[in-house]
Order: structure tokens, then sequence, then C-alpha cells
């Protein structure tokens, strides 16, 4: 068994491996000034309360884009579960070639998703990650990242909203049945939500309409890819975990 960790700036996923498999997954806050022995403790927690003993995990592959955590990440993994971890790095990953003006500053959770995009689906592709932010990643048919977009997460947007306008309320964010909305919070799902969906779409054909290296797969993953999996009909795969993914095909080809 093995460990792939999705350090984000909001949390960090990990996944546990047996057979190349999916065993269990879990999520953790990713909170600045976690030491070694903190992060070592809550994945032995994790680990414990899934009956899955530290002495079997044999490897771990980590994709951080919070390099302040990268020591205690790799310094509490040797020390709990002794293991040395290798960190995907984008810069010569072996795997996918960074076809854009700043290849440095690429998020290694990028490359993941289109190892596992490319993988699973063939290419060229369009992954839309609906993580802390939304982000777009365009790859070829060779699975090589030509550039991408970044927009801004939907609840994320509907919290800055909310702290500046005192009269707008907190509210859970759903799809509406109408865009009329009748309510206070009527409007903002309609404006957030149908609005997202929109931007989504548009987005999507602005990438179809700029790439002329053939049809694209449309693939989405992230907390909230599978509301707009449901919703846009060009959206045409779903896959939860597509960095967790990425980083064992990572580990398998290139990365023992």
């Amino acid at each position: 068994m093995f460990l792939a960790l999705d350090v984000g700036n909001t949390n960090i996923t990990i996944g546990c491996f047996r057979d190349n498999e999916i065993h269990r997954t879990w999520r953790i806050s990713t909170t600045q000034g976690l030491t070694p022995d903190e992060i070592g403790i809550k994945i032995i927690s994790l680990l414990s309360a899934s009956d899955i003993t530290p002495e079997e995990i044999r490897d771990a592959v980590i994709s951080s884009v919070v390099p302040y955590l990268n020591r205690s990440l790799s310094v509490g993994l040797e020390r709990y579960l002794d293991v040395s971890p290798t960190f995907l790095r984008p810069m010569n990953n072996g795997l996918v070639e960074l076809e854009v003006d700043e290849p440095q500053k690429v998020g290694p959770d990028r490359v993941a998703t289109i190892i596992a995009s490319k993988e699973l689906y063939g290419g060229p592709g369009l992954i839309i990650d609906f993580g802390t932010a939304t982000s777009f990643e365009l790859y070829s048919e060779e699975g090589n990242f030509l550039g991408g977009a970044i927009a801004p997460e939907m609840e994320t947007a509907l919290e800055a909203l909310v702290e500046r306008a005192a009269l707008l309320p907190e509210i859970e964010l759903e799809l509406p049945e109408s865009p009329i909305g009748k309510t206070s919070a009527g409007n903002i799902n309609s404006g957030f939500v149908l609005g997202f969906i929109s931007m989504i779409e548009g987005m999507i054909e602005r990438f179809k309409a700029s790439y002329e290296g053939g049809e694209l797969e449309i693939i989405a993953t992230g907390g909230k890819g599978r509301l707009f999996s449901r919703e846009i009909e060009v959206i045409r795969h779903y896959e939860k975990d597509l960095v967790l993914e990425g980083l064992r095909l990572w580990h398998e080809m290139i990365g023992k």
C-alpha cells in the first residue's frame, strides 16, 4: 500500500492505494504551521481508524502547492511511517511537457490531473478542476500542458461578496428552478449557481474555438465537479480523485 497526498491551499487530500486502486481517502485542513509530529499523528490516526497499520504503507508521493509545509510532510512521514515521500515536481516530471511561458510556476496538481486524464480518456482534453479556485488545464493529444485559465470558486466568491454587502444573507448554494429569483436566496442562487454554470459553458466554448488540434475531451474534478458535470452536457467525464489518480500513475511510471 502507498499514500498519495494532494496538498492544496484549503485541504490536504490523502489517498491510500492498494493494488493500484484507491482503498480509502481522507481530507484534513491545510493549517499553516503544522509540525512534523502533528502531520504524522494525524495520518497515523486516520490509518488506525481504517484498520491500516503503519507497516503496511510502503511509499508516499506528494503534490504540494503549499511549499512551507513540504519539510513537515517529509519529516512527519519519515518519522511516523518510515517512508521517504517523493514530490511530483512539474519541471522535468518525465511525462508532461509544459508548453507554457512560465513552466516554473505550474502547480504539480495540474500536472497530476493531466497525467490521469490522458491515461483514462486520451487527448486532447480540457480539465476543469473545481477546487479552491476553478482552474482549466488544456492538454494536447500527446499529453502536453498547453495552458489554461484560473477563475474564482463559487462559494469563495459568495463569501467575499457577503462580507462586503451587509444586506446579503449567508445561504447554502443550490441549483434554482428558475433564473428569476423571488427571494434574496433565490437571487443569489440564480446569480451564482446559474451564473457560474454559464461561465463554465462559455469558457469551454472559448477553449474549443481557440484549439485547433481536434475534438476535446472535457473532464471535471474537484468538490463541485459533480454538480457542474450534471448540468453541463459537454462535460463528458467526472473523476472525483483525479489528482490522486495522477499521482498513482506518476508513481507507477516514474516516481518509484
